[in-house]
């Protein structure tokens, strides 16, 4: 399955998508955590053999000792970063996190934790909420490796993982990630970890600031017209036929011919999704959020709804849209300077 789950916990009451593992009220210690996802084993690299039954040199077959399976073959210099990293660096930071939950992928090839930042959740106009996660994950098979990443998704499965760490190597998100190889200098590195998490909260705080700075700045329609001009400038570069096949009839694109013109602007005047909250409403911040919500809800084409948002979800992650919502946040920080 495309999710790839095999065990977990989720905390607040809250469950994945896909309806899998436990799910408890409130949080629970790291250590607790781990223990009810079936997160806390350990690996180790076991001698790999030929047909015939000889050691094979160099090589090393990871494998998960509470069951014996094996995980991946490596090469010897890869050094396996124990599960238990994780949670000592969770335990490290309790005073700063609250766990929401614990994932094992693909049999404990790849485990990942998600916890609630403290000081970095509020709201950028009463009823709007923001939240930034905290997570944690590696990789028993060398796909990933060992690392910190502070997120707005809450990792419940692979495609989440994906999501996260695509997001992650983006250009603009490039610094809210640490990345440590699977080497012998590991643990001292990861020892230094925790004290990287305030500087990232406080970021985040700033960060809010700059969206509530948004809801407070207003957007005219002229602006409005400018901002999405901006946005999409790529689809209005060229012409369009009034009559199509007519050529005498071309023209330079207007913002009435953008796919997404009609959408938007309806957002934007009070259609959208949380348009009842009065106090945001004719402003930079509802601008950008009409085209967030276009992009993450209606753009793109295919006959199969599953399909279409499928390919929403890809491009918002690793295509084109990412791009754009990016230039949208920018733009809009453009409006309220």
């Amino acid at each position: 399955m495309a999710h790839q789950f095999s065990s977990g916990v989720f905390c607040y009451n809250k469950p994945a998508w896909h309806r899998l593992g436990v799910v408890v009220d409130g949080t629970l210690s790291a250590r607790e955590a781990f223990r009810v996802a079936n997160a806390d084993f350990h690996v180790a690299g076991r001698s790999v053999f030929d047909a015939d039954m000889q050691p094979i040199p160099g090589y090393q077959a990871i494998t998960r000792m509470d069951n014996g399976r094996t995980l991946s073959v490596m090469t010897e210099t890869y050094t396996p970063i124990q599960n238990e990293s994780l949670i000592r660096i969770a335990e490290a930071l309790h005073e700063d996190i609250n766990m929401d939950a614990v994932c094992v992928l693909s049999d404990g090839k790849k485990v990942t934790f998600t916890a609630r930042i403290r000081g970095a959740e509020g709201d950028v106009v009463p009823g709007d909420p923001v939240q930034q996660y905290l997570i944690g994950c590696t990789s028993h098979d060398g796909s990933i490796p060992f690392q910190l990443l502070f997120s707005p998704i809450r990792v419940v499965c692979q495609n989440t993982l994906s999501a996260a760490l695509g997001l992650a190597s983006t250009q603009r998100h490039r610094d809210n990630s640490i990345r440590i190889r699977h080497t012998k200098n590991a643990d001292s590195l990861i020892q230094r970890l925790p004290e990287l998490v305030d500087v990232r909260r406080r970021q985040f705080i700033g960060g809010l600031d700059e969206l509530r700075h948004m809801a407070v700045t207003p957007c005219s329609m002229a602006q409005f017209r400018q901002y999405i001009s901006n946005v999409f400038a790529d689809q209005l570069q060229g012409t369009v036929n009034d009559v199509r096949g007519d050529k005498s009839t071309k023209r330079p694109k207007e913002l009435e011919d953008l796919p997404a013109w009609s959408s938007v602007l309806q957002k934007f005047e009070g259609a959208g999704i949380g348009s009842d909250l009065t106090a945001s409403r004719g402003t930079a911040w509802s601008a950008y959020q009409a085209v967030t919500e276009y992009i993450s809800h209606e753009s793109g084409r295919a006959k199969d709804p599953m399909n279409a948002a499928r390919k929403r979800l890809e491009s918002i992650y690793w295509g084109t849209s990412l791009g754009r919502i990016a230039e949208a946040h920018e733009c809009a920080l453009r409006i309220s300077m």
